[in-house]
């Protein structure tokens, strides 16, 4: 007998799913780290509302984004490759609700954080172009 597997989540899915965050004190060990500080970790949902929250026109880096999200939730630290992930599905979501037919003004507007450099557009399944011209409008009308 055949099973089927479950059809793999949307982008959007994921994104709706992940709504829990943790924080956790720091190990010994951790590199950069002071140990029995608090490292947040978060969700998509977190991070897409910390960049819902970024007025149109302003840019945050990644590592600023961290430090909100940790001061926001009363931690320490953020831990980055926990935000990474959540980053990318945030994006892919973003672009999946747009390509979709969501105006781009009404996805979360991952351009105020992404910028094109290092090696995070690379995990992106699409063409951050359109994107980083919004970027660039937005700074433009400033």
């Amino acid at each position: 007998m055949k099973t089927t597997q479950p059809a793999e989540l949307s982008w959007g899915e994921r994104l709706a799913a992940s709504n829990e965050l943790d924080i956790r004190t720091v190990p010994e060990g951790r590199r950069g780290l002071v140990p029995g500080r608090t490292m947040l970790y978060p969700s998509a949902r977190l991070v897409n509302e910390a960049i819902r929250a970024i007025p149109a026109g302003q840019t945050v880096t990644p590592k600023e984004l961290r430090v909100t999200l940790a001061t926001r939730h009363g931690a320490d630290y953020t831990c980055p490759v926990t935000t990474a992930r959540m980053l990318l599905i945030v994006a892919e979501a973003a672009h999946e609700a747009h390509t979709h037919g969501s105006p781009v003004a009404d996805v979360t507007p991952v351009w105020r954080v992404i910028d094109g450099t290092g090696s995070f557009p690379k995990r992106l399944s699409f063409d951050l172009g359109a994107y980083l011209n919004r970027r660039n409008a937005e700074r433009a009308a400033r």
